[in-house]
């Protein structure tokens, strides 16, 4: 007997027809839902720098935003200090750590919804499909502190050095570093230059020079005079000293003009050097020169025979020893009785024959009178100046009328005056019986040279 076919119900196929497509929908649902998230895409509706990564994979991306021009930026970016005084500080974006965000932004585009699951993030990648775009900018971000750290350090170093900076004299000038103790760089400032010089050469791709500048200065008057009173030597032009007999020590004056060195350092920059020109004045006389000159030429000279006893020869030796080497500087006066001094026993004179009143008599210091009339007759023919000056009473045997020179203590006296350029001497002295009186000096220009006069 045949078996009897089991039918299926109503409503079992009802239930079925209606599960039959959401069962095929769902699969498909979690067979298309499985192969975009196997497929690593970017979803829709996002851009970085402008540029729609939509649908791309991570590679693809970092590909299309070509990243490697980004970082070959980056590293070729640099900054280059030019300080006052030539120093130079160069940063790099390598040296502050200078990068770019562009793979952080690609993470981020490639994880914006996902991981919350396979449907609820095939449901953010259907939203995504009608949502507005995302758009995300790469920027560029720098270590602070590395950059903070180098433009410190240059800076406190450029700052010691031009406070510790001294004028410092060569051979013709000076060299002053203007602002010294006034001004500094400041470091904030160059970190701000630094910083936006860095970004402004990571955006035009060229590297980015900056002359930096010190605040300008005033009131800098003080430090000229301060510099010139170190540097300021006096001149000195040699001159006799009666002491060593020779010329002193010459000075070569040393100064500036403190009025051109003020416009100098007014037009010059604040931290630059200045150059202030020395001037130089040379003495009229250096020792060495003066030296040469002095008592070079004999301007005057003659020689006398004295006569008579023992004590007049005393008398003529104490008073050409009182004379002899004595030294008249230009415009001093020779007095015969202030150098020689009174004639008297207790100064060793003797007594011997004196001509008063055109008579000889016995006197103190009788013959002291050759002495100085052998000096006036050596004198009479240059243009030496004589200021007093009388002969004898009668003519004297020794020299021709006229050519004598008598003297008495406090009545009579014989003087001239030294009215040359340069110093003279008087030497006198008495060898055997022959007074000779010479004297020594500088000729120049058309003062009369005498060798010898003896014949006149």
């Amino acid at each position: 007997m045949s078996e009897k076919k089991q039918r299926i119900p109503t409503s079992v196929k009802i239930i079925a027809a209606i599960l039959t497509p959401l069962l095929i929908t769902a699969a498909s649902i979690f067979i298309y839902a499985t192969e975009i998230q196997k497929a690593d895409q970017i979803y829709p509706h996002v851009k970085i720098a402008g540029i729609d990564v939509s649908g791309m994979t991570r590679s693809e991306a970092i590909q299309s935003l070509g990243l490697p021009a980004y970082e070959e930026r980056s590293a070729n970016a640099n900054v280059t200090f030019t300080f006052p005084n030539d120093s130079e500080l160069f940063i790099e974006g390598d040296d502050v750590t200078l990068h770019h965000n562009a793979y952080e932004l690609v993470s981020h585009a490639h994880s914006i919804g996902r991981g919350r699951g396979l449907l609820p993030d095939f449901i953010s990648f259907l939203q995504r499909r009608d949502a507005d775009v995302i758009s995300y900018d790469i920027i560029y971000t720098l270590d602070e502190n590395k950059l903070k750290a180098i433009v410190t350090e240059f800076t406190s170093n450029y700052n010691d050095e031009l406070n510790s900076s001294e004028p410092v004299i060569y051979e013709d000038r000076i060299v002053y570093t203007k602002g010294v103790g006034h001004v500094n760089a400041d470091i904030p400032e160059v970190y701000e230059l630094a910083n936006n010089g860095l970004f402004k050469s990571l955006e035009s791709g060229n590297p980015v020079e900056i002359n930096y500048s010190l605040p300008e200065v005033t009131g800098f008057g003080s430090e000229i005079l301060d510099i010139r009173d170190s540097i300021f030597v006096q001149t000195q032009t040699s001159t006799y000293d009666r002491e060593t007999n020779a010329a002193t020590q010459c000075a070569v004056g040393i100064d500036f003009d403190p009025v051109e060195a003020a416009w100098l350092v007014r037009d010059t920059e604040s931290g630059k050097t200045v150059t202030i020109p020395l001037v130089f004045t040379d003495p009229d006389y250096t020792q060495e020169h003066l030296d040469s000159l002095l008592f070079r030429d004999l301007i005057a000279k003659r020689t006398t025979y004295a006569q008579g006893t023992e004590n007049r020869l005393t008398n003529i030796r104490l008073s050409t020893e009182a004379i002899n080497g004595l030294v008249l500087l230009p415009g001093e006066e020779f007095s015969f009785n202030e150098v020689v001094g009174e004639r008297s026993t207790e100064r060793v004179y003797k007594s011997a024959p004196v001509l008063s009143n055109g008579e000889f008599v016995i006197g103190t210091g009788g013959g002291i009178c050759q002495t100085s009339s052998t000096i006036y007759a050596a004198i009479k023919p240059s243009a030496l100046l004589v200021t007093e000056q009388m002969r004898h009473g009668r003519p004297v045997a020794y020299l021709p009328w006229g050519w004598d020179a008598t003297v008495a203590w406090g009545v009579i006296d014989f003087r001239f005056v030294n009215n040359t350029d340069y110093p003279i001497r008087i030497d006198v002295e008495l060898d055997g019986r022959n007074v000779t009186a010479e004297v020594w000096g500088t000729i120049k220009d058309d003062f009369p040279r005498v060798a010898d006069w003896n014949d006149a």
